[in-house]
């Protein structure tokens, strides 16, 4: 049998940039698709994590936090099906900060940051929550997809929050960082925001550029019911 080719420098220092890529874009498919999802999400997230630990590239510490992120998110499966959500979260925040810690600077700290992140959103902990999207921000820079959908994420724990002249910030941010197929959710939610906010003009504004740009979106009717109400 022929020995395998020896990879270059460069080869080498190319392939963590095509992991994350990679792996950002199943975790974005993943973030897009949530509520469709359901159940099934953690199973996909699980697969993601462990086909990480194939890949290499730096090594075995890289490994060794693929190998503990599965184990916190089989943790957390079991105790979902023993407890409530919340307190579920709380039973592996100790394992995700040691994660964090000890590998913050991988990619599967990186992906563990962020699930960690829509784990304490789901629970209703959005003040944490939005502390690891924003932490997140600098390690996916350079990757459109992620960074839309840590901006729409970071928008969405602020309004949670009630923050919502935040919240607009960042889904205007999210706005002119989305493709224009992702673009219908987030002018939905800014015509509601300003609303609140009592800024009708802007509003007006988000539902008719919704109506005008995404009309087979889901929020279409709920739009005009709102705009003719």
């Amino acid at each position: 049998m022929a020995a395998a080719a020896k990879k270059t420098r460069k080869e080498l220092l190319k392939e963590p940039d095509e992991f994350i890529t990679l792996s950002s874009r199943m975790l974005g498919f993943i973030a897009t698709y949530k509520k469709a999802i359901g159940a099934v999400c953690f199973g996909v997230l699980l697969a993601v994590v462990l086909f990480s630990g194939y890949i290499g590239y730096s090594g075995w510490r890289e490994s060794a936090a693929a190998a503990q992120l599965a184990q916190v998110l089989a943790k957390y499966e079991r105790l979902r099906a023993e407890t409530s959500q919340d307190k579920a979260v709380q039973g592996v925040a100790e394992d995700f900060r040691r994660i964090l810690d000890d590998y913050g600077n991988r990619s599967n700290g990186s992906i563990a940051r962020v699930l960690y992140a829509n784990l304490c959103y789901e629970a209703g902990d959005f003040k944490q929550a939005a502390e690891l999207y924003q932490a997140s921000l600098a390690r996916f820079a350079d990757d459109p997809l992620m960074r839309f959908l840590l901006l729409k994420s970071l928008a969405y724990a602020h309004e949670g929050l009630k923050d919502y002249a935040t919240a607009v910030a960042y889904f205007e941010q999210a706005l002119s960082a989305a493709q224009k197929n992702l673009q219908d959710d987030v002018l939905f939610h800014l015509g509601d925001l300003y609303a609140r906010l009592g800024d009708s003009e802007k509003s007006a504004t988000a539902f008719n550029r919704l109506l005008g740009d995404h009309q087979d979106s889901v929020y279409v009717n709920m739009v005009r019911e709102r705009l003719n109400s």
